[in-house]
C-alpha cells in the first residue's frame, strides 16, 4: 500500500511537472510561490495576508515577495478591510481571471490530449486529489 500511494505521489508532481513546461505564451508566468499565492486568493477573495501566510506555509517575507509580484503586474488588488481600519484584504483581479481562464483552458486541453479524450474519470480523479489535498492541509495547520 506504501508503494501505491508514494507512485501516486510521484505521479502527481509528474502531472504538474509536465503541465507547467506546456503553458503558451498567451498566459502569463507565475513563480511557484506566486502560483500557490494566488490560487489561494482565487479560492478565498477577500482573504488576508495573515490568512493566506498560514494557509499556503509561506513565511511572511516570502509571501511579502509573492504578493509585491502579483501586485506589480496587476493581479493582486489590496484593499482596507471594511471591519478593521487597520487591516486589508486581498483580491484577485480581472486580469487575474482573465489569466486564469486562458491557463484552465490550456490544462484541459493538454489533459484531453493525453487521454486521448477519454475524460470519464475526471470527476472521479479530482475529488481523490481534492481530499488528500485537504487532509494534508489539515494535517499541516493541527
Amino acid at each position: 500500500m506504501d508503494s501505491e500511494l508514494a507512485d501516486l505521489a510521484e505521479a502527481i508532481l509528474g502531472v504538474g511537472r509536465e503541465l507547467r513546461m506546456r503553458v503558451d505564451a498567451d498566459v502569463e508566468h507565475l513563480t511557484a510561490q506566486e502560483a500557490h499565492v494566488m490560487r489561494h486568493i482565487d479560492h478565498h477573495p477577500g482573504v488576508t495576508p495573515s490568512d493566506v501566510a498560514r494557509a499556503t506555509g509561506l513565511q511572511r517575507s516570502n509571501l511579502s515577495t509573492a504578493l509585491r509580484g502579483l501586485e506589480r503586474r496587476g493581479f493582486v488588488e489590496r484593499r482596507a478591510d471594511p471591519h478593521d481600519a487597520r487591516g486589508i484584504n486581498l483580491f484577485p483581479t480581472d486580469r487575474a481571471a482573465e489569466n486564469l481562464t486562458r491557463l484552465r483552458r490550456q490544462w484541459a486541453q493538454h489533459l484531453s490530449s493525453a487521454l486521448g479524450g477519454d475524460v470519464e474519470n475526471a470527476a472521479v480523479a479530482k475529488a481523490l486529489l481534492k481530499r488528500v489535498e485537504a487532509g494534508l492541509m489539515a494535517e499541516r495547520l493541527a
